[in-house]
């Protein structure tokens, strides 16, 4: 049961901004400083310090109008819990950077949800300073024609005995493109760290593109990482079995493509959200605007 206090960021609307800044292109390097100086220019950067034993749940609308970037940077202090959930959708350019430092024994998980935009990316960056810190961060994203969705991040573990775990899962219909870019970097007096990345497409169409690029960096020999990417199409033994006891094949392509996408979905997420979360997940598969 989620004990955890929860807020809600609505969705910022930067109108002005976009007329300003309309046709602007600026190269993504992944190390989320260019988000972070366009979101100070929009006075769209936010700093956040958890004191010790502090823990907290934030509920993230991304919907932007335009070119909306935005930024956070946040503490986590020693014992502390930093939970957020990202909620991106609309068809403009969303760009979104959070950078996290946890202290020892401090937690960040995170999920996301990505629907995809013009250009749509959300970089997360953490630094796992303090020993025994974990870090779980979980996401999907659906991409329709005409929509792009970059999930990037980078974990640099720096201390004794910290956790990864992260899990992406992702579906793309034709004219419709996935992005997935993670890295794992455990530094030398990162000794006893444990580290897991996996990303999971799905092509559902002819035409749909998606792209990854896991990484692990390891310059300590004491540690137990792994990595694993896979791409492809729906299992049609699965699908056979559905149809052969009478569900029609879309149905039966939207149940098993929900059931793949949801195993990303975390059990710490408030009930009602995770019941947003799903609702979603199960419109878009449906073909619900």
């Amino acid at each position: 049961m989620n004990t955890l206090p929860t807020r809600r960021v609505e969705a910022w609307r930067y109108s002005d901004l976009a007329r300003a800044l309309d046709g602007a292109s600026t190269p993504m390097v992944g190390d989320g400083e260019i988000i972070e100086r366009l979101a100070r220019g929009a006075t769209a950067f936010t700093e956040r310090v958890l004191s010790g034993g502090e823990k907290d749940v934030v509920v993230d609308y991304v919907e932007p109008e335009g070119f909306a970037p935005r930024a956070e940077s946040i503490i986590v202090g020693a014992g502390g819990a930093y939970h957020r959930i990202v909620l991106q959708r609309g068809d403009s350019v969303a760009l979104s950077s959070c950078r996290v430092r946890l202290e020892a024994g401090a937690v960040f998980r995170q999920f996301i949800i990505a629907e995809g935009g013009k250009l749509a990316r959300i970089e997360t960056h953490v630094d796992v300073a303090g020993e025994g810190a974990e870090v779980e961060l979980n996401g999907v994203y659906l991409c329709a024609e005409g929509r792009h969705a970059d999930l990037t991040s980078v974990v640099t573990h720096k201390a004794h005995g910290g956790k990864t775990n992260q899990l992406i899962k992702g579906v793309a219909r034709k004219g419709g493109r996935g992005v997935f870019q993670g890295k794992i970097l455990v530094e030398r007096a990162a000794q006893k760290t444990d580290a897991r990345q996996y990303h999971h497409g799905m092509l559902l169409e002819e035409g749909a593109e998606i792209f990854a690029k896991p990484e692990l960096m390891i310059h300590a020999d004491d540690v137990a990482c792994a990595h694993g990417n896979t791409a492809g199409g729906l299992n049609e033994g699965p699908l056979f079995y559905l149809r052969s006891r009478g569900v029609p094949e879309a149905e039966a392509r939207a149940l098993l493509t929900e059931a793949f996408l949801l195993e990303a979905l975390p059990d710490w997420a408030p009930p009602d959200v995770r019941a947003e979360i799903e609702a979603r997940a199960s419109a878009w598969l449906r073909g619900a605007p």
